[in-house]
């Protein structure tokens, strides 16, 4: 999947600029953690039952959210949300770093 498909779907979406992660990730170093990241999913299931040929049943789900993880040290926090949205990524980001001590060196690496 290409950046700009994954950035239209995922985040475009849900409201969410470039901008925005980094601002999350920028969060992340106010415990000094040695990283830090987010993880986006999204997945869509369609079924069908058939009987004879005549459609029984149908459904459609979409499931999608974003998790955090900090790690400082040999500690690491983990949240997760099961929207994807700006205030979603704050709580989780706020929950996971909350999770670990201030024993990392201050530097959470952004790739990009």
């Amino acid at each position: 999947m290409s950046l700009n498909l994954v950035s239209e779907h995922l985040l475009a979406a849900n409201g969410l600029s470039h901008q925005d992660l980094f601002s999350i990730l920028g969060q992340l170093t106010e415990r000094r953690l040695d990283y830090g990241d987010l993880y986006f999913q999204s997945s869509y299931h369609e079924s069908w039952v058939l009987e004879d040929s005549i459609i029984k049943d149908g459904s459609y789900n979409i499931d999608q959210g974003v998790g955090v993880r900090a790690v400082s040290g040999e500690k690491t926090g983990f949240a997760y949300a099961d929207q994807i949205s700006l205030a979603a990524l704050e709580q989780s980001a706020q929950a996971a770093r909350t999770i670990v001590r201030d024993t990392g060196d201050g530097r959470v690496k952004t790739l990009g």
